[in-house]
């Protein structure tokens, strides 16, 4: 389908040596990029100056499964969690503020993402952005990540927002996808290892944040995501 073409010419022309860069996912119809961060959450009397960090003795590891016992984190439950925002988690680890923030906080169990809540808030936040337009979506192939995915259609026109959901959960939002409505305000782009990315036109930047339930971070052409 014609309206697809440019999505298909620009994704046969990824550069693999830019794969840390948003500007090798995002068409360049859309100039304004963010990745969207997925909500976090945190266990409010978790003990993190007494959880060990390293787990190479016998000491560290009888502390380690004494605390996650008592906090009964070892299937990390999501109504365990408080959800804060990755400016609280940057505070209260001293770790800088962006996207890289979860990156920098010492690996424990008393913060975790919250992929339900999440998700439930992405859905809001697309409904909010379509109002009443028609959306498309195109999954793309990837050399390099192969998912078996012959099931599937490689394009989708006028596609519900229930039917893009049901792929992408199915899928762990790891497919090569990007959806995007007919007058190209704004597309959401997935793909394996990578963060979620919007991009929008920069005249709607403030109108998209404003929209958006989840936390966005914006990333400049020659900025590293990671």
């Amino acid at each position: 389908m014609k309206i697809f073409n440019d999505f298909k010419n620009f994704y046969n022309n990824q550069n693999s040596e830019k794969w840390n860069f948003a500007e090798n996912y995002v068409p360049e119809i859309f100039e304004s990029r963010f990745i969207v961060h997925w909500v976090y959450g945190i266990i409010e009397k978790f003990p993190f100056e007494k959880y060990p960090l390293k787990n190479e003795t016998f000491v560290d590891q009888n502390k380690r499964v004494k605390i996650e016992r008592e906090f009964n984190v070892l299937l990390k439950k999501e109504e365990l969690y408080k959800p804060v925002s990755i400016k609280f988690l940057s505070e209260k680890f001293n770790v800088e503020y962006s996207q890289k923030t979860v990156e920098l906080i010492p690996e424990n169990p008393g913060v975790h993402s919250l992929e339900n809540l999440s998700i439930n808030k992405l859905k809001e936040s697309l409904e909010k952005l379509k109002k009443k337009s028609k959306l498309n979506l195109l999954i793309y192939e990837n050399d390099e990540y192969n998912y078996r995915i012959e099931e599937l259609q490689r394009e989708y026109e006028n596609i519900s927002l229930e039917k893009y959901f049901e792929i992408q959960e199915l899928y762990s939002f790891q497919l090569n996808t990007c959806l995007f409505e007919d007058n190209l305000n704004w597309c959401l782009v997935t793909t394996e290892d990578i963060p979620i990315l919007l991009g929008c036109k920069k005249g709607l930047e403030s109108e998209i944040e404003q929209k958006m339930n989840l936390e966005l971070f914006k990333i400049e052409n020659k900025q590293e995501m990671f």
